[in-house]
């Protein structure tokens, strides 16, 4: 859990993680292998979810799940899709357009695709937003599930984690 106050540097150190930006000095390591820019490789071990849930508004849920699982490589396996809508409290707007969803169902559309992602590493920057109850524990059952099957989880949120886990804690507002 990285916390901080606004503008202490968490989504750029989550940026930085994620691969999408470069820091000014340092370097990072994965599984003992330097990072490069742009690695493909790297990449392809995380999910990053950013402040925007990163969907096409013009696509219905399904449609963005289709694209996002087709980009992260996992195969479609419509039952398990169809199970992590009715967990997400979502499929009855399978067919909606993204556009027409709430905040927090676009959210939850992302915490779907998080799911069925079969990545190790999720770096998650205020995914806490705009979820009601239902969808924060949704979240939480979700980050349980990846910690309990070795999964690795680096988040920001302004919010007090609503879940009973084991968090490590790196204060930004105290690094300064």
């Amino acid at each position: 859990m990285v916390s901080g106050p606004n503008g202490s540097g968490k989504t750029s150190l989550l940026r930085i993680l994620a691969n999408i930006a470069q820091a000014d000095e340092g370097q990072l390591i994965w599984h003992d292998r330097p990072v490069q820019s742009n690695d493909s490789d790297y990449r392809r071990q995380l999910v990053y979810g950013g402040h925007a849930p990163g969907l096409n508004s013009s696509l219905s849920v399904q449609e963005n799940l289709d694209s996002l699982l087709m980009q992260d490589r996992v195969p479609l396996e419509q039952d398990a899709c169809d199970q992590a809508l009715l967990a997400g409290g979502l499929l009855a707007y399978r067919r909606v357009p993204v556009r027409q969803l709430s905040a927090g169902q676009r959210r939850r559309v992302f915490l779907v695709r998080l799911s069925l992602s079969n990545r190790p590493l999720w770096i998650l920057d205020e995914q806490l937003t705009a979820l009601d109850s239902a969808g924060q524990k949704f979240l939480g059952e979700l980050i349980a599930q990846h910690l309990h099957k070795q999964g690795a989880v680096i988040l920001t949120s302004h919010q007090t984690l609503p879940w009973d886990l084991e968090v490590q804690h790196l204060d930004l507002g105290q690094a300064c």
